[in-house]
């Protein structure tokens, strides 16, 4: 049996969890304390109590044969343990971040599949609420860069992706499409429902991405 490791005990590491062993994981959780642990019972799941960060406790609730570790505690225990799991040569890291501002960079750089929590929320608001969305992901004096959604009344649907990037004056290098990760060529046309990552000199972004979505 595959498995799977979780690390921090909060409402969603436990729905986590869950899906996990319905998929056919053997789970094992790492809780800080007593009272964290409790917010485990319900799940089948082995909890083991104690500091994340020491290695004795990782090897013993089975990081080493572990497919996948979660991570979901503060970023900074986050990262630490994220650079254990990974010195000791499992797969798949995923860890929710809170402040990807400070530690979504450090994650991405050591291979690790990074949630920003905030950024997820906003989606599945946006999704519920059928609104166009967009997020800034970057900005200095000169450049920005935006994640975008198109939308379904977006007069740019069906137009190839090079055409609307020299028209705005920016960059679009990338779109994810469904699961996707689709790579811009000259003759890749823009559907409902992509997302689109924009960057370029902060007017023309600003501009591209009110007429874009």
């Amino acid at each position: 049996m595959r498995k799977a490791l979780v690390i921090g005990i909060n409402d969603i590491s436990i729905v986590v969890a869950r899906l996990l062993v319905s998929n056919g994981y053997d789970v094992s959780m790492i809780a800080s304390n007593e009272n964290e642990a409790k917010l485990g019972r319900g799940v089948p799941a082995y909890v083991y109590i104690g500091n994340s960060r020491n290695e004795s406790i990782l090897r013993n609730a089975g990081i080493d044969e572990s497919e996948v570790v979660v991570l979901s505690m503060d970023d900074e225990s986050n990262l630490e343990v994220a650079r254990i799991a990974k010195s000791r040569g499992v797969p798949t890291i995923i860890a929710l971040v809170g402040n990807k501002e400070k530690y979504l960079d450090a994650f991405i750089e050591l291979g690790v599949y990074a949630i920003p929590i905030v950024d997820a929320v906003l989606s599945k608001i946006a999704h519920y609420l059928k609104l166009p969305f967009k997020q800034l992901l970057y900005s200095d004096d000169k450049v920005q860069a935006y994640y975008v959604v198109i939308s379904s009344e977006s007069p740019y649907i069906n137009q190839e992706v090079r055409d609307v990037a020299r028209r705005c004056g920016v960059a679009i290098p990338l779109i994810i499409r469904g699961e996707d990760v689709i790579i811009s060529d000259e003759e890749l046309r823009i559907e409902s429902g992509d997302k689109l990552f924009i960057v370029g000199a902060s007017d023309f972004v600003v501009k591209c991405v009110e007429k874009i979505y």
